[in-house]
């Protein structure tokens, strides 16, 4: 309905205080000329943005929403649509605070005389909600679905980069070995910087994550440039464009420190509320990606792996074996086994104690690891017996490997729990295909054969035997 303003003075001063005491943020502006005339209290609480900021209606719409053809192409075939003094719909636009922020607006206008009446319920905070929630589902989709824990990790970064618009977000995982922080997820942070900080130790005064999950608390630092934690940090404070960092420890349901989640501030700053509650969710979240992959992780190894040395498992080493003897046969390229024993390890047991032993086998693995090349695979196939996989090895190779192996082992050491010095052995047996074809169990049994002989020969010694079998296994 149209208001006929029989005295504009009067009528346009009860327009004015009809709509100053909406609590719906609005505006009104002249039809022909678009100015902007009047803004409410709450538009200038939602927006920021006082009448002296504003001109008319295209240059406020530019201004907001960032966009120059924003007004052309959503608001005027919006207003085209009806002749009625009032819109027949709203629509849902995003436009921008004075401060940089984003608010999702539903928009509505109604023509009182020569006036347009814009209305805007702010309807951010249930869009919040509604993305926030739909991201924590895609995300529990993900853990449950055993994704890459990296791409679930940007997925929560990018959802609160997208609830603080002018914040740039990271999260670090932890390693227990060396108490050191690495790279989980920071998009937006320069490459430089990641560089910088992948792999450095926690401990008081290490920027605001190092110094957060060293205390294990929440570290608000309002000023990079000003506080003792960043005191070495300022030059990558510079590099990434940042002033204010606040991070989290990020712990597991069992109280494990597992990382960090930090949001950083391009200039000083504390939280808000709003961004406290928003480094609870994600630090929440982010827990659960990462204890899940880990368990998941843990399962892998238990599957694959020996749990006292870290090796691949006789089952899984048996896989690796089909698979590189169907290669060796297609290729026609050489291959080869080492077996090794330790010599006399029941008297280390017996002696020592079965806790020493475990030491020693835990030597032997991690010596072995440093001899053979990357693509050469130790296993541990029972008790203390080990088994190496040679991919292209000839006899010359395979034997010059297991002599460095038998070397390294007769110069290793370990201490008992009582601080006994413990050396010890090892026997080889090499196999190695000449040609045609030859199963895993073939050249097992020859490797074990060769291994035998060596013991028979006084133990602490390489003997080899060449594997050749007459019948088609592949």
């Amino acid at each position: 309905m149209v208001l006929v303003m029989t005295h504009p003075e009067n009528e346009l001063f009860r327009l004015e205080t009809l709509v100053d005491s909406s609590p719906i943020p609005a505006f009104w502006s002249s039809i022909d000329s678009g100015s902007i005339e009047y803004i409410n209290s709450a538009f200038y609480s939602l927006f920021g943005f006082v009448l002296a900021d504003l001109s008319d209606v295209r240059s406020w719409y530019h201004l907001a929403s960032r966009q120059p053809d924003f007004y052309s192409q959503m608001i005027e075939p919006w207003l085209g649509e009806t002749d009625l003094p009032h819109s027949i719909r709203d629509i849902q636009i995003k436009l921008f605070d004075k401060q940089g922020n984003i608010c999702d607006v539903n928009l509505c206008f109604s023509i009182v005389g020569h006036k347009r009446l814009w209305y805007f319920n702010d309807v951010t905070n249930y869009c919040v909600a509604e993305q926030r929630l739909s991201a924590r589902s895609n995300m529990l989709e993900r853990v449950a679905k055993s994704s890459a824990l990296v791409d679930t990790l940007h997925m929560l970064v990018k959802q609160i980069q997208y609830e603080t618009p002018q914040a740039i977000c990271s999260v670090l995982l932890f390693d227990p070995q060396t108490q050191c922080l690495t790279m989980g997820a920071a998009p937006n942070l320069p490459e430089a910087y990641n560089q910088a900080i992948d792999g450095v130790k926690i401990g008081l005064n290490v920027g605001s994550c190092g110094t957060a999950a060293f205390l294990r608390q929440r570290v608000i630092v309002e000023d990079v440039f000003c506080h003792p934690y960043w005191a070495n940090f300022h030059d990558l404070a510079t590099l990434a464009g940042i002033s204010a960092c606040w991070s989290d420890p990020i712990i597991s349901s069992k109280g494990a420190l597992l990382g960090t989640f930090a949001i950083y501030k391009a200039k000083p700053s504390v939280p808000s509320i709003k961004e406290l509650e928003l480094i609870n969710f994600a630090s929440n979240l982010a827990s659960i990606a990462i204890e899940s992959f880990r368990a998941q992780e843990e399962l892998e190894r238990r599957a694959y792996y020996d749990h006292l040395t870290g090796l691949v498992n006789r089952g899984y080493f048996f896989e690796l074996c089909e698979q590189a003897l169907s290669l060796a046969l297609t290729s026609s390229s050489p291959i080869a086994m080492i077996m090794l024993d330790v010599d006399h390890f029941k008297q280390v047991n017996d002696f020592y104690g079965h806790k020493s032993g475990d030491l020693v086998l835990q030597a032997l693995a991690e010596s072995g690891r440093s001899v053979l090349a990357e693509e050469e695979v130790l296993a541990r196939i029972g008790g203390e017996e080990f088994i190496v996989l040679l991919p292209g090895s000839t006899q010359a190779e395979a034997t010059k490997t297991a002599e460095r192996l038998r070397m390294k082992m007769e110069n290793c050491m370990v201490l008992s729990g009582d601080n006994q010095k413990i050396y010890f052995t090892v026997s080889i047996g090499v196999a190695y295909k000449v040609t045609g074809q030859c199963s895993v169990d073939e050249m097992l049994s020859c490797a074990d054969k060769a291994l035998y002989q060596s013991k028979a020969a006084g133990r602490n010694c390489v003997s080899v035997l060449a594997c050749q079998s007459q019948e088609m296994l592949f």
